[in-house]
Formats: C-alpha cells, sequence, structure tokens
C-alpha cells in the first residue's frame, strides 16, 4: 500500500487515513490463516472474545500519543521522530527498534513462507519443501522484475483478504451459529485463567507495536489537532477489535477441531463446502504472503546496501540487492522450518514480551510526559 497517498486525498480525513494504515498493517498472512488470532484470543474461550479490546486499547494509547507528538512537532519520518521523542536516550531505543526490526524480519515472512507452504500442502497436496521452494523462487522472480507490481498490486490484496475474510465470518457464523451458541452454554469464563487471557492480549499489543506505530507516524501528515489523534485512535482499535472478535466468534463455532488446526479459517473455509472460495482464499493468502515478504526485503535493501562490506566489493546495485535478499530468504527459510504454530507462540509472543518494555509501554510513558510538558508550553 502506498501509505503517503492516503493522506494526500483531501476526500478523506486524515484519521480515516491512519487508522485504514494501521488496519492494513494488521491484516497479514497471521490473521488470514487465523493461528495468529486462535493462539492469542480463541485458545481462551469466551474471554477471547473480549481480550482483544485491552491489546488495542493499549495500541490505540500509545498510537495516540505518538500522532500528538508527530503533530504537534510536524514530524513523520520515523527515524527523525524516535531521536527527539525519546532524547536523550535516542541511541538505546534505536538499538532496541533495530532489534525488534530485524527479528520482525525473520519472523513474519518465516511465517509467511510456513503459512503459504502449509496451504500448498493442504489445497494441492503439495510436499512442505515444494511449497517452501516455490514461495522463495517467485520472491526472487518478484525482487528482479516485480517490485512495481507488488507495490501496485499491496492495496488490492489488503482489499482482496478483508473481503474474503468478511465472508468466511458471515457464512461461518451462519453454518455453525448452532454449536456458537452451544459452546456459549456449555462453557464458562472461569474455563480459562484470565490473567493468562489478558497477558496474552497485552503480548500481542506488544509484537504489533514494532511496525504499526512507525507506519502510522509516516502517514501522520494532515492531522491538525488532538481530537484528530485521539479520532484515529478510537477508529482503529474500534476497526481492529470487531475484526478479532468476529474471528474468535466464528471459530467458537468450530471449535476444537479449528483451534487444533495449523489454518483455523482454511479448516472453516472447507466446512463452509465452496470449493470457489477454497480456491480465491488460497491464491489470496499466497499472493498476500508474497507482498509481505518483498515488502520487509526491501526495507532490508534500503537499509543494508550502502554498507562498505557490499559497496566495496560488489559494483553492481542489483547484485547487492540480490544478495541481501538471498540471504534474507535463506534465514527465513531456516524460520519457517520450526512451523507455523512455533513461530507464532515462541517467536512472535517472545517478541512482543519484549516489544512491551522497549517499545510499547516507552511510548505510552514518554508520550504521556512529553505532550503534557508540550501542552503547558501552548
Amino acid at each position: 500500500m502506498d501509505n503517503k497517498s492516503i493522506n494526500q486525498k483531501s476526500s478523506i480525513p486524515p484519521y480515516i487515513g491512519i487508522a485504514a494504515v494501521w488496519f492494513g498493517t494488521h491484516v497479514g498472512p497471521g490473521i488470514a490463516s487465523g493461528k495468529q488470532v486462535v493462539s492469542y484470543y480463541a485458545e481462551y474461550g469466551k474471554l477471547g472474545m473480549f481480550t482483544p479490546l485491552i491489546a488495542m486499547a493499549l495500541l490505540g494509547w500509545a498510537i495516540y500519543y505518538a500522532l500528538e507528538y508527530s503533530r504537534i512537532n510536524n514530524i513523520s519520518n520515523f527515524k527523525t521522530f524516535t531521536n527527539k521523542f525519546f532524547h536523550p536516550y535516542e541511541k538505546l531505543f534505536s538499538t532496541f527498534f533495530e532489534i525488534c526490526f530485524l527479528v520482525t524480519c525473520l519472523l513474519a515472512p518465516g511465517l509467511c513462507i510456513a503459512t503459504s507452504a502449509q496451504l500448498l500442502n493442504q489445497f494441492f497436496g503439495l510436499n512442505i519443501w515444494i511449497g517452501t521452494i516455490i514461495m522463495v523462487l517467485l520472491s526472487v522472480i518478484l525482487v528482479i522484475y516485480g517490485v512495481a507490481l507488488v507495490k501496485a498490486a499491496s492495496t488490492g490484496l489488503t482489499i482482496g483478504i478483508l473481503t474474503i475474510l468478511a465472508i468466511i465470518v458471515s457464512l461461518g457464523i451462519s453454518k455453525g451459529s448452532g454449536d456458537i451458541a452451544l459452546n456459549w452454554n456449555n462453557s464458562t469464563f472461569s474455563d480459562f485463567g484470565i490473567l493468562a487471557a489478558i497477558w496474552s492480549a497485552i503480548s500481542y499489543a506488544g509484537f504489533q507495536s514494532t511496525g504499526i506505530i512507525g507506519n502510522c507516524i509516516s502517514v501522520s501528515e494532515g492531522l491538525t489537532s488532538r481530537k484528530d489523534s485521539a479520532k484515529t485512535a478510537a477508529l482503529g482499535v474500534s476497526l481492529n477489535v470487531l475484526m478479532l472478535a468476529a474471528i474468535v466468534v466464528v471459530n467458537y463455532g468450530f471449535q476444537p477441531e479449528s483451534i487444533n488446526s495449523l489454518l483455523p479459517n482454511f479448516y472453516i473455509v472447507q466446512q463452509i463446502g465452496i470449493p470457489a472460495l477454497e480456491t480465491v482464499y488460497v491464491l489470496f493468502v499466497v499472493m498476500a504472503s508474497l507482498s509481505t515478504i518483498i515488502t520487509f526485503a526491501f526495507s532490508l535493501v534500503v537499509r543494508f546496501k550502502n554498507k562498505p562490506v557490499f559497496v566495496n566489493n560488489i559494483r553492481s546495485e542489483r547484485s547487492i540487492s540480490l544478495i541481501i535478499v538471498l540471504i534474507m530468504l535463506t534465514l527465513d527459510v531456516i524460520v519457517s522450518t520450526f512451523g507455523i504454530a512455533q513461530i507464532i507462540n515462541i517467536g512472535y509472543r517472545y517478541l512482543g514480551y519484549f516489544s512491551i518494555f522497549v517499545v510499547m509501554f516507552p511510548f505510552i510513558v514518554v508520550g504521556i510526559k512529553k505532550n503534557k510538558k508540550i501542552n503547558k508550553a501552548i
């Protein structure tokens, strides 16, 4: 998605554009597969229908203070923002953000490869390694020849996944409505530990903060008042809570099978029994996975292509880019071998624990302090 173009269209209020970027960043293959939502929410029964509000409210709180500081100081470049926002500890937090970014570059594309390979296995019967090789080859081809295509298609892919998820949720709830009511009546809120459910939601907000806050800051131009920042946070929280809760509810009607599946949403699609929906779902998830992989690949290229180790030894910029991408993909394939469940339940969870204390909470604490100081000065 071309983020900057969203707020340049005067017909769209800035707060809607920024909330859309937050929503679009959140919706990826991890959400589309359903495993991410199941692992952090649906596994906690009834509690999982409500804990998304805790996660998104915390994230929205951090985003609100980040946007307010960005608005008041007229800063939309993330590096410039963090240097000023975290001064005089900007070097320390810059290191933290770099660690989070590099770990995310391993986990997110690794999950994309693992999810797509698993989908190709379940839908076409392809061996997992063949599916993995296909994803790597397609990624390399797109890096060389199809960057413009990926950029042009990214918004369409996001809209496509959202549309398919909406269809899955509506048809799934309709088909499983009896089981949803039955499972609700046969369970209680005390079936699972409330503190464990809350902590899971907080850790989810933690790892989501590593990318979403920066993306929101980068498109913050156009905000004119504190009310605009508050509207952005409120709309973003509402949209994301509704999406997460809807996926939890539809999984509630197909448990325990969907909960135990590596691809819960695909299991539900199969139970709905519309072959065309299965085909479209698989194609969109695979294409969205490729889009995500390419996005991370070029983020790494921009970050490392001017390093002396490359510039002093390789003349061709395309060759440098290809080497960086191949290194990333090799590491991502290694990560993918751990499987979808391990990447989400261990990789994302520990990234979340780390990010809670070095990204999300610092944005809230420093944001409260600095915005209060600025408002007093005004």
